[in-house]
Formats: structure tokens, sequence, C-alpha cells
């Protein structure tokens, strides 16, 4: 067993609407769409969710570094990029992550150190995977417009 306490366990309920539509309900009321039809879908894949938890896992923990150096976010983006298993199951062998910061005042270290220990340490949902995580940092530099998504 790892360190630390175990957790109480998680639950959602995946409902089915129709076909290959669905939706995930948290006990709190919390909803997400998941759809795997081909045209006019509704929602995202399993395997996108899966992408964009690990995009907001590692980003989580990013925005709670920078918070405790009292350091401003302007803008923060991560593109994450999964190369699938050629076969059955299609699982992820590799997920590459970039994330993209405007915080004035934050180095490229500090900034490869904070993201590095959420891909690597921190991150529930990276750590969950069998792929092999990699990252990247793009530091937007001070005074330089951010792409608003």
């Amino acid at each position: 067993m790892l360190c630390g306490m175990a957790r109480p366990p998680q639950l959602t309920t995946v409902h089915h609407i129709i076909d290959k539509r669905f939706v995930g309900i948290t006990p709190d009321g919390m909803r997400v769409p998941i759809d795997g039809e081909t045209e006019a879908q509704t929602g995202m894949r399993p395997m996108q969710l899966v992408l964009n938890a690990v995009g907001a896992c590692a980003a989580y923990d990013v925005v709670e570094m920078l918070k405790k150096r009292r350091l401003e976010i302007r803008g923060y983006r991560v593109e994450v990029t999964g190369e699938r298993f050629d076969g059955t199951p299609a699982y992820f062998t590799k997920v590459h992550a970039v994330h993209h910061l405007d915080v004035p005042g934050l180095d490229e270290r500090t900034a490869n150190r904070f993201v590095g220990l959420s891909m690597t340490k921190y991150c529930s949902v990276a750590s969950s995977l069998k792929a092999d995580i990699s990252y990247e940092v793009v530091l937007t530099p001070e005074g330089e417009a951010s792409e608003a998504e």
C-alpha cells in the first residue's frame, strides 16, 4: 500500500440515454455528457474525458503552487495529446501535455518544477494511467496578450 491515508471511494453514475449517448452524474448533481456517436455529438468521448482529466488535474496542482507563491495568473491553458495502442483495448500509450502559462514573475526553472511535480507526482489521474507521461512549459512573455479559449 502506498503512503497516505485511504480516501473514501469516489462515486459517479453513468446513465444510458440512447445509442452511444450517456450522462455521468455525481451524487451532488454535477453532470457531464458522454457521447460515442459519429454524428451530432452532444458530449466528449470517454477517452477525450480522460485527456481533459489529466490536464485539469495537473493544472489544479500548478494553480495551487502559484497561489502559494502569490503569483497572478493572467492566462493558463493545457493542451493534452494522447497516443493510443492500436488494438483492443485502445489505451493511451503516451500522453503529452503542453502547459501555456502567462504568469508575470514566473521563471522557467520554477515553471518546469511546478509542472513536473504536478504531472509526475501530484496528479492522481496521470498516476492512474499506464501511459508514458511527458510535458512542456511555455511561458508567455510579460505584456504579450494571452489567447483566451
